[in-house]
């Protein structure tokens, strides 16, 4: 370390800087009650149905009210026929949800489940107790109220080979017509596109602003050959201006775009703050309805037809595992009699690492002092807030993670398929920028790491390309830390322990650098923060050494856990679900 007081230093002023940015929020909230009703949204915002009022039995009750509980929550209610029972452990959105740029103070918020991965002594080494924050939406909307609002779809050769597994029915030609069924796409030029549609219930758009930086990089993939295309068209490889889950510039979660539309029907009932702690299971091995705790009440409300998880990667399989279904050892030894032994639950936990600390500096062509680039310091000030309020534009709309992205291929993915294996989040920013407010905050980074690597640039002109794996090969798993269902599981998502994985990382890396040696950023002079993570600086810059160090130490989630109710044909040993999702 350089200077041994620098951490000090650095987080004391971090620590005073968040009573003014409090103040700001404080601001916000009386500029949105002011001005923009549409936010509010108070005619169409979900009520939460009596707790003495709920039906002793529903034809489908459904756990978690996230991505895809507001979804299913919206099409099962469409029969009137039906009854639909929705619990949330969460509570509804709040008004800052939906400004883009607050984003990353969602996370770690009380509408967050703040989990934990367990210590580890081969990745998140730069995050305190060398553990990794993993955000889960605890909320009506789930991580769709947390996340960067990114609509991307997967590669095609993904649902085509979960097809060719035995999956019948999830090939890409035949779940295309359920993302269009859902699509209500606002850029003029892809409405009548074959790949998307319009008058779906989610709203996809571009974000409302977008910085000059975003588009000098953009210019630099253009100047490696790739193409500026629509990833979520034919071809996804190549550079892109970010597809958004946003409406009129705001965010539209799930929650805003399924259950809203839905909330009057008599049909669909929803109870937030209502924590599921059991299935319940009859002789024959089926389903028949809940056990769940609302506002210290207990209650058991039972399902004529199906009881339908959608708790999310972590808490699906520790609800199974809570309700007697998975390793019947495991269950065993913390004195839950297994009523299916089913080994994959919480198994084949995969994730979209990233590796952080891509931070390059530039010079700001603009000699009038106007940012180039996200610029926390500037982003609230009364011109902004009366631009986001009263004129509907300006920066808070903006996303400054990730205003672009790419999808690109190393030297180990053969480019003519159409098959990247490295995805690149182009955001106009770097954790410099914020002053340690937002991304170390969201991160978990230490106060060393943090120091050595941005006090010294605070707040010169940034921006960061972060390469993530697309396909990693390794494996995690999460497993019950005891029989309370308040208790977090213990997450391993053991990055990096394929060793594929480091090299692909390694080669995503390098492609970063080769974008800012384009003309188009050296034209501003771009070039790498100087500064080097601490633990890798006995490593030559750009080295393979030295990347697998930073790749090792600035470990980052990009919030996309999957793979642990693993679906497959009855012949494979691990799944837990057959290809109609029923838990086998």
């Amino acid at each position: 370390m350089s200077n041994p007081l620098k951490p000090i230093v650095s987080s004391n002023r971090i620590l005073f800087g968040l009573l003014p940015g409090l103040g700001a929020m404080i601001v916000m909230r009386m500029a949105i009650h002011l001005y923009r009703p549409d936010i509010e949204d108070a005619e169409h915002r979900v009520r939460d149905h009596p707790f003495d009022k709920l039906y002793d039995c529903y034809d489908f009750i459904i756990v978690g009210g996230g991505s895809a509980g507001a979804v299913l929550a919206n099409r099962l209610s469409e029969n009137p026929d039906w009854t639909v029972l929705l619990l949330e452990a969460g509570q509804d959105e709040n008004v800052l949800s939906e400004v883009p740029v607050l984003f990353p103070i969602l996370q770690t918020s009380s509408i967050d489940w703040q989990f934990m991965t367990e210590p580890s002594d081969e990745y998140c080494l730069s995050m305190l107790q060398r553990k990794c924050k993993w955000p889960r939406g605890k909320v009506l909307g789930g991580s769709s109220v947390l996340n960067a609002m990114l609509y991307i779809r997967g590669n095609k050769k993904d649902y085509d080979a979960w097809a060719s597994m035995g999956n019948v029915g999830w090939s890409y030609k035949e779940v295309l017509p359920y993302f269009l069924k859902s699509e209500d796409m606002r850029i003029p030029y892809y409405q009548n596109d074959p790949y998307h549609s319009t008058g779906g219930y989610l709203t996809v758009d571009y974000f409302r602003f977008e910085h000059p930086i975003t588009r000098k990089i953009l210019e630099a993939g253009e100047q490696m050959g790739y193409k500026i295309l629509d990833v979520n068209g034919e071809y996804q490889t190549g550079f892109t201006h970010s597809h958004a889950t946003v409406r009129e510039g705001l965010r539209c979660s799930t929650a805003k775009a399924f259950l809203r539309p839905a909330s009057k029907r008599p049909n669909l009932h929803v109870s937030v703050h209502s924590l599921v702690e059991k299935v319940l299971i009859d002789e024959h091995k089926q389903a028949y309805g809940v056990k769940f705790v609302k506002n210290n009440y207990q209650r058991i409300i039972k399902a004529r037809r199906e009881v339908i998880l959608s708790a999310g990667a972590i808490q699906t399989p520790q609800l199974l595992m809570l309700s007697g279904i998975g390793d019947a050892e495991h269950l065993k030894e913390l004195g839950i009699y297994p009523v299916a032994n089913l080994p994959g639950v919480g198994q084949n936990l995969q994730d979209h690492v990233a590796m952080g600390g891509h931070s390059f500096l530039f010079e700001n062509p603009y000699t009038n002092g106007t940012d180039y680039c996200f610029n926390l310091r500037s982003a609230f000030s009364l011109g902004t807030l009366i631009d986001f309020a009263v004129h509907k534009k300006g920066n808070l709309y903006t996303m400054m993670e990730a205003e672009a992205m790419a999808f690109v291929n190393t030297k180990y993915q053969d480019a003519s398929e159409d098959y990247p294996d490295i995805q690149l989040f182009i955001a106009p920013t770097a954790d410099n920028m914020d002053g340690g407010l937002f991304g170390k905050r969201a991160n978990g980074l230490t106060d060393e790491t943090y120091a050595e690597l941005y006090e010294d640039i605070l707040y010169e002109s940034s921006f960061s390309i972060v390469p993530l794996l697309l396909r990693p090969k390794s494996r995690g798993y999460l497993k019950l830390r005891d029989a309370n269902p308040y208790s977090p599981p213990r997450i391993y998502p053991n990055y990096y322990s394929h060793p594929d994985d480091v090299k692909v990382m390694i080669e995503g890396a390098r492609i970063v650098q080769a974008i800012v040696d384009q003309p188009a950023l050296k034209a501003i002079k771009s070039r790498p923060n100087p500064s080097r993570n601490p633990g890798c600086e006995h490593h030559e810059l750009m080295s393979a050494e030295h990347l697998e160090c930073q790749a090792r130490h600035h470990t980052l989630t990009i919030y996309h856990p999957v793979g642990t109710c693993a679906m497959g044909p009855a012949s494979d040993p691990g799944a837990v679900v057959d290809p109609r999702l029923r838990v086998c």
